[in-house]
């Protein structure tokens, strides 16, 4: 169970880590029309999608 999840968080939390656009319309984007993620916003999902896969990596590899 500790492996799927840490596979789950390895997933979003890289693909917020790579692509913190994407993060922002999955998360809010699809909640306003024609808006686009403050500098603040994409420096935030980046960096939380790196705690994420660091917290998946724990998961994963963990006894």
């Amino acid at each position: 169970m500790k492996t799927l999840m840490g596979l789950i968080l390895l997933i979003i939390g890289g693909l917020s880590a790579i692509n913190p656009e994407f993060a922002w319309k999955w998360e809010m984007g699809w909640k306003v029309k024609n808006a686009e993620p403050s500098d603040a916003y994409l420096v935030y999902a980046r960096i939380s999608g790196i705690v994420m896969c660091i917290v998946g990596l724990v998961l994963i590899f963990s006894w």
